[in-house]
């Protein structure tokens, strides 16, 4: 072999080499390597157990979950408690994050991470502060873009930096930050099975109520109570109904005014859920949004279930999608129909019966 061919053939295998391991690195998941080690090194579970307030900024909009003994509250939302769980997770991923790989450190490229500067109007990053009681500092740092999966199936990462650096880091642990209430409350407000629900009563302020009922077999639902000569238009309008009252997001709140409730009332949706649990749905009309408060009570079972719920939405009113008041508040008029008359019968054959020709007088 020359020393030309050898040549050649040492740079393919090199150029081979390096697409290998191109492909290999690619496919693997992040290592674990403490790239820029634990991004809070300080911060243990003394620490965190310290921690009294979290605050999050994005532009002009901040939020801040404070604690309240063994509760966080939401103090731009006047005080809606927070999903104590969700907050327990950010604090413990806090903790063991770490930064396992840089990225890039321009502040041009930040913005694609959703790191830019987050006290810019229109920034897509989050500014968040861990603070104790004295208001001292325990965390600080910007948060961009989750990674799903990144560093293995389930095993989600996301893009930080600290504030006072241009450096980027990819941590490995998925961290939520959010100035809405949505972003820290709990997902569902209310949620039960259709088949759970025995009965439901519409009244729509203005117009007829009419009840809905469970048939016999618990799958599917009918419209009681109709009037005389009137009967259900589509089999399925109550199912629809019942569908939508199975749950409620929770997108938005506000404190009840009890002296002078705003608004005008809309509607009231009355529900008999087993085992023993009854659910009241008021909706008032402001302007153009829905707000909707919500009362229940309990026996047995449904004892817990229901304080639970008014643990959290006694005191408030929450916002529900004009789609979802539209289909519940369906007006009796529109799901039903007169009854048609009886046709008579039509004679075997398919053919008119022969019209008799009346008798002649007889001729004089």
């Amino acid at each position: 072999m020359t020393p030309k061919q050898f040549s050649t053939l040492a740079l393919a295998a090199v150029a081979t080499l390096a697409v290998a391991l191109s492909v290999y690195s690619a496919s693997k998941p992040w290592s674990q390597t403490k790239a820029g080690g634990r991004m809070f090194a300080g911060l243990n579970q003394d620490a965190a157990e310290k921690v009294q307030s979290i605050e999050f900024s994005q532009g002009k909009n901040k939020l801040t979950l404070e604690r309240s003994g063994e509760r966080w509250l939401m103090k731009e939302k006047n005080g809606f408690p927070a999903s104590v769980d969700k907050v327990r997770t950010l604090l413990l991923n806090v903790m063991a994050a770490e930064l396992a790989e840089p990225k890039t450190n321009r502040k041009t490229n930040h913005a694609l991470l959703e790191l830019e500067d987050p006290a810019d109007e229109n920034s897509n990053a989050h500014l968040m502060r861990m603070l104790d009681s004295s208001g001292a500092v325990v965390a600080e740092m910007v948060i961009g873009k989750s990674r799903d999966d990144v560093f293995g199936a389930g095993k989600g990462g996301t893009y930080v930096r600290r504030l006072s650096e241009d450096q980027t880091w990819l941590a490995n642990r998925t961290l939520t930050a959010g100035v809405k209430l949505a972003t820290w409350a709990r997902e569902r407000l209310f949620e039960a099975k259709a088949d759970q629900f025995s009965l439901v009563t519409i009244e729509r302020h203005g117009e007829p109520s009419y009840d809905i009922k469970r048939e016999a077999s618990g799958k599917t639902f009918i419209l009681s109570n109709l009037p005389a000569g009137q009967k259900q238009k589509f089999t399925n309008s109550a199912d629809d109904i019942v569908d939508v009252l199975t749950s409620f997001n929770l997108e938005e709140s506000r404190k009840v005014e009890k002296d002078a409730p705003k608004g005008v009332a809309f509607g009231v949706v009355r529900s008999e859920i087993d085992p023993g649990m009854k659910v009241y749905f008021r909706v008032r009309k402001d302007g153009d949004v829905n707000w909707m408060t919500i009362d229940a009570t309990g026996t047995g079972e449904s004892l817990k279930t229901a304080a639970d719920l008014m643990a959290v939405a006694q005191g408030w009113e929450f916002k529900v999608p004009p789609a979802q008041i539209e289909r519940i508040f369906k007006k009796q008029s529109e799901l039903i129909e007169a009854i048609e008359d009886e046709k008579p019968a039509e004679q075997s054959g398919g053919s008119t019966p022969p019209t008799a020709t009346p008798s002649m007088p007889p001729k004089k």
